[in-house]
């Protein structure tokens, strides 16, 4: 073998190493990129939501006199109610990347984008029952916050198949439980505000609130999972 040809072979040896550095590099990166994606959601998620809780207050209007003191209390009531569904979702989602959701999905990441997509309306929703608090304003309003409800469920049901692989019977009929139930308490509270909108809100104030105390911690979590 003469020095020309020794020179390409160790050209080409060298080459072959930086192919298979890069190629292990890459194989790392789609490893990592899973982590990667779950730090980015949660990030988004509280930014978000934070902003979204932020914009419901400047809402509200001061009275500018005594005869409009009554539609400030009513619009605090909405901002109180608004704020508390808000920071149920976003302890929801807390409960979901703790408890469910280990290596996110892009099928993940496209649920909780479309989840916050309509939680972000509920500001709009909230503008509109303050400035026209009628059954076709808390309708929507319930409509919207049942679709949220639909996504967070669906978030929590494709977190466990995606992350622990579980497909088990008592898995599927508790998510088919929950959200059946979220289903039917939605459609009464919508249907309610066609009748009496004013205790349609109501409710609404008391659904998170009790939803919050009823939540299991992490032991039942666990016991779920085995």
């Amino acid at each position: 073998m003469n020095k020309h040809q020794s020179s390409r072979l160790l050209r080409r040896e060298r080459w072959e190493q930086s192919d298979d550095q890069q190629s292990k590099k890459i194989q790392e990166k789609f490893a990592e990129e899973p982590n990667i994606l779950y730090s980015r959601l949660s990030e988004i998620n509280t930014g978000v939501l934070a902003i979204v809780m932020t914009i419901i207050v400047l809402e509200i209007q001061p009275p500018a006199n005594m005869a409009h003191y009554v539609d400030f209390i009513h619009d605090i009531g909405v901002f109180l109610i608004t704020f508390l569904i808000v920071s149920k979702f976003w302890y929801d989602l807390h409960k979901v990347y703790t408890y469910f959701i280990e290596r996110p999905s892009k099928a993940i990441a496209v649920l909780d984008l479309l989840l916050l997509a309509f939680i972000s309306l509920m500001p709009v929703m909230a503008k509109w029952v303050m400035l026209e608090p009628s059954t076709m304003s808390i309708a929507n309003y319930g409509l919207v916050f049942l679709v949220a409800n639909l996504f967070m469920s669906g978030l929590q049901i494709l977190g466990f198949k995606k992350s622990f692989g579980m497909d088990k019977k008592r898995l599927e009929a508790m998510s088919a439980f929950r959200m059946t139930s979220t289903i039917v308490v939605n459609i009464f509270l919508i249907g309610i505000a066609f009748i009496n909108p004013y205790f349609s809100m109501i409710l609404y104030l008391g659904f998170p609130i009790a939803t919050f105390l009823v939540t299991s911690g992490p032991g039942s979590h666990r016991q779920e999972v085995k």
